[in-house]
């Protein structure tokens, strides 16, 4: 899966606390744009990532179906709906330059501590999801360490400019960690700024999306044998 971009724009905006009516989104293979000059909220991440799988599908009539659809995300103090658009040649006139145009980020999910260029988080799984943990972190390119602590250990990620290079769960490493954190539900996580300088030219574990789609892949069909 390569090359592949769609745009959405926001057509009906109610109490949203990071965007507003006609502001835009852009999804491609590796990660999710936000071209209006606002935060990249979370809950918004997910339900874009979640849609890749239906829009890189090949099916044609499938495809204009979905460019009449109407999206909802929801799911904190507001809702959003909006749909996939052509977006415009100038894309200038969607970057916002006034600081006052921009709305602030909510604390109410994540809590973040920033020092200079050191940033640290904290929240509940319950709250993020850890594909949605993953994916932000690698889409705002962080060097650094995710942990998370659920029910049956710690899993430990490391990111490098946003790429995952290693990962550990109790005997599983790598992908094989990835692919079994996913599903999880509970518990807590923190990321701390920074890797040794050992790790700073380890290679990635592959494709960032790639990975992430196989490790739902993987959850799907474990989820069918299970029922």
């Amino acid at each position: 899966m390569t090359n592949f971009s769609v745009a959405f724009r926001v057509i009906n905006e109610r109490n949203c606390p990071f965007y507003g009516d006609n502001d835009w989104f852009v999804l491609t293979d590796q990660s999710v744009h936000v071209l209006s000059g606002r935060p990249s909220c979370l809950i918004l991440v997910r339900e874009l990532t979640n849609l890749l799988f239906t829009l890189t599908a090949d099916d044609e009539s499938d495809q204009a179906e979905l460019r009449r659809k109407v999206f909802n995300c929801g799911g904190c103090t507001g809702l959003i709906k909006f749909q996939i658009d052509d977006l415009p040649e100038d894309t200038s006139s969607l970057s916002y330059d006034s600081e006052e145009s921009k709305r602030a980020p909510r604390k109410d999910t994540v809590q973040g501590k920033q020092k200079k260029s050191t940033v640290m988080l904290s929240g509940s799984i319950e709250e993020i999801s850890p594909s949605e943990l993953l994916q932000f972190f690698h889409m705002h390119q962080k060097t650094g360490k995710l942990l998370l602590d659920i029910p049956s250990g710690t899993v430990r990620v490391a990111f490098r400019e946003g790429a995952i290079i290693g990962a550990r769960y109790g005997e599983k490493e790598d992908k094989d960690a990835i692919f079994s954190i996913l599903g999880e539900k509970t518990g807590m996580f923190r990321f701390v700024s920074g890797i040794p300088e050992s790790l700073m030219e380890v290679e990635a574990l592959g494709d960032f999306m790639m990975i992430i789609m196989e490790g739902y892949r993987r959850l799907d069909e474990s989820g069918s044998e299970d029922g």
